[in-house]
């Protein structure tokens, strides 16, 4: 049991610091306010990098480094495949759960992740 929670940790927190990033980048980009030409050089730069944006920026250098780590004991065949669908999912989940995305979920997407699910179940089996 050790052996495979060593294996497989650091890619279940890779997929999650992946899906943390990319839903801080989304509120990062809900948050900045439109500014006119006026505006200075780092009122536009703040206004971009804003906390939502920077922490985005951080738990992505974070993904990378535990998606690293998971490449020590897993073939990329399977890793890959697992992270990238794994995020999508929570992305979507959370892009609807929170209140300040408020997207929607459809039937279609619903379908879509399912779908999803089975191909990487299909691709990440032993050969």
């Amino acid at each position: 049991m050790g052996t495979l929670l060593q294996s497989w940790l650091p890619l279940i927190v890779a997929l999650v610091l992946n899906g943390l990033a990319n839903v801080l980048m989304k509120v990062g980009a809900k948050i900045a306010v439109p500014l006119g030409p006026e505006a200075t050089l780092f009122t536009k730069v703040t206004n971009f990098l804003n906390w939502a944006t920077l922490l985005g920026i951080f738990f992505f250098a974070a993904n990378v480094l535990a998606y690293r780590k998971a490449l020590d004991r897993l073939d990329i065949s399977v890793a890959y495949p697992i992270m990238v669908s794994g995020s999508l999912i929570l992305i979507v989940l959370a892009a609807a759960w929170l209140p300040v995305l408020r997207e929607r979920i459809v039937l279609t997407q619903l379908g879509g992740m399912l779908l999803i699910a089975a191909g990487v179940w299909l691709v990440s089996r032993p050969a």
